[in-house]
């Protein structure tokens, strides 16, 4: 079945489970933590254990009733999961737009139920766009039709505003939240929550996915990705930074793409040169920075922390510690910088640009000039025009 208990979280289940018997679930959730931590899992099991017919057995959800075996298959009525996707094009009317639009999400969902871990549309230029909003309204006002509840399950929450200083997704998204059907819950993730407008933030529970330890990633890869070399099932547990399904593609991936994009991202913006960074931004392309350039990211974001735990004196707690480096200071400014390019990423800015204007930033603050050109994504935006 395409349902599965997230790995690793039995605490955090038990909690959530106790909530859902008890009746006590707040209304709406926003379930956050890094890339691979099982964001997508963790949702969808909550909309599982809403949706059991048995929560007075105590063990929710029993996985067994009509209703779970429904949900663990992505076929039941009443749970709906959007995620974002292309805009549609030659949508004649709004109407025709919002039927492309389901038409696509249910297309996705097809694939998704041959692997829930699969990464939807990662070259094209996606968002919750106004358009699918709208159809998550109107599927929230109509009753359940076969359980008691409906459940939403809306991934990747903080790309309602795929482009800056164009809140109307999320606007239209919150006058939902702010008046829910008493029959309707609704579960966010998140890679990102402080992306999302305050006023949602401010209106759903906020759920930490924690990353697991790392001898427990490493159980994870032996067992259930059949790695039996101790030594290398460690060495990809480090590199996950306690994320289990970030371990799982490392482990499909025969090159370790994203890493060797981030040690060549970081080599650049050491070397300083004008040459170095645009050679490097130049091996990205004008779009799809979903694609390839947000996982190259997130790996640069562990070779800098790496490189923080060895220059505060605390090399024990790097995942793959390196000899020397820059200052402290520096660091944390070239991982702001990350953030800030990370957030762009998200409004499908440029990805040469953002690569160009990101190397740019670290390149000044392993030099020691001033920095903050990316402090601020509209800002961001207007220096990416200008290039």
């Amino acid at each position: 079945m395409t349902g599965e208990r997230p790995w690793g979280q039995e605490d955090l289940l038990r909690r959530l489970a106790g909530a859902v018997a008890d009746r006590r679930l707040p209304q709406s959730l926003l379930v956050h933590g890094p890339e691979g931590v099982g964001k997508r899992s963790l949702a969808l099991w909550v909309a599982r254990a809403l949706q059991c017919e048995a929560p007075e057995a105590g063990d929710v959800p029993c996985e067994a009733c009509r209703n779970c075996r429904m949900a663990a298959r992505l076929e039941h009525p009443d749970i709906h999961l959007h995620f974002p996707m292309p805009r549609p094009k030659r949508a004649a009317s709004r109407a025709k737009l919002r039927e492309a639009i389901e038409a696509q999400r249910h297309e996705r969902l097809a694939r998704l139920r041959e692997d829930l871990h699969a990464r939807l549309d990662p070259d094209a230029v996606t968002g919750l766009y106004v358009a699918a909003v709208e159809n998550i309204r109107d599927q929230a006002s109509r009753r359940p039709s076969m359980a008691r509840r409906s459940v939403f399950v809306i991934e990747d929450a903080e790309r309602m505003v795929p482009q800056s200083a164009s809140p109307e997704a999320a606007n239209a998204f919150l006058k939902l939240l702010e008046e829910p059907p008493p029959f309707a819950y609704i579960v966010l993730t998140s890679g990102r929550p402080d992306a999302l407008l305050p006023t949602i933030r401010s209106r759903t529970v906020p759920l930490r996915v924690a990353p697991l330890p790392i001898a427990r990633v490493a159980a994870y890869v032996a067992e259930h990705l059949d790695v039996r070399d101790d030594d290398r099932a460690r060495a990809v547990a480090r590199r996950a930074g306690g994320a289990v399904y970030r371990a799982r593609a490392l482990v499909d991936s025969e090159t370790g793409e994203s890493e060797a994009a981030a040690d060549g991202l970081l080599a650049a913006a050491l070397d300083g040169s004008p040459q170095a960074r645009y050679r490097a931004a130049s091996r990205y392309s004008a779009r799809g920075a979903r694609g390839e350039l947000e996982p190259a990211l997130e790996a640069l974001r562990i070779r800098l922390r790496d490189m923080l735990c060895v220059a505060a004196g605390a090399p024990d707690a790097a995942l793959d510690p390196t000899d020397g480096g820059p200052s402290e200071g520096a660091i944390l400014d070239a991982l702001g910088a990350v953030d800030a390019a990370m957030e762009g990423v998200g409004r499908n800015l440029n990805p040469q640009a953002t690569t160009a204007l990101l190397l740019e930033e670290m390149g000044a603050a392993f030099a020691g000039r001033p920095t903050g050109r990316m402090a601020g994504t509209p800002q961001f935006a207007g220096v990416l025009r200008s290039l």
